[in-house]
């Protein structure tokens, strides 16, 4: 069985969250990616950030929403498990994406669950965890 550990970051804006969508896939997914050898999930959600976005967050502004098993969005595992941080946007960010990133979007989490472009995490995990945070 495949299994990727990644990390990923839920980016807040309100009631919205920030997606991406990478070259070549379907679905829109958190920010985040693959855990690097010696790399804690912290350091990783950092990397990617700066990476998929070209922001660099304030680790003392991410919080752990959770560590979730989820089905995989692009179909490239069989199963995924993903650390998750949350935060609010900061205010004066501009993403940009890079070249492994096609477009980002902002998702509103309020109405967002019969969409098929949604990955499985969002959708299953992160969204029942923000509302138990008191996030949305």
């Amino acid at each position: 069985m495949k299994v990727f550990e990644l990390a990923a970051v839920a980016l807040l804006r309100g009631h919205e969250v920030l997606n991406v969508r990478k070259r070549g896939t379907d679905h829109v997914i958190l920010p985040g990616g693959k855990i690097e050898p010696g790399e804690s999930t912290l350091d990783a959600v950092l990397r990617e950030a700066t990476e998929e976005l070209r922001i660099d967050l304030d680790p003392e502004a991410l919080e752990l929403l959770g560590d979730f098993d989820s089905a995989p969005a692009n179909g490239d595992a069989d199963k995924i498990h993903c650390t998750v941080y949350v935060a609010d946007w900061p205010r004066d960010a501009l993403a940009r994406t890079d070249h492994e990133i096609a477009e980002y979007e902002w998702t509103d989490l309020l109405d967002c669950t019969g969409d098929p472009r949604q990955a499985p995490l969002l959708i299953d995990h992160v969204i029942p965890a923000l509302r138990r945070a008191g996030r949305i």
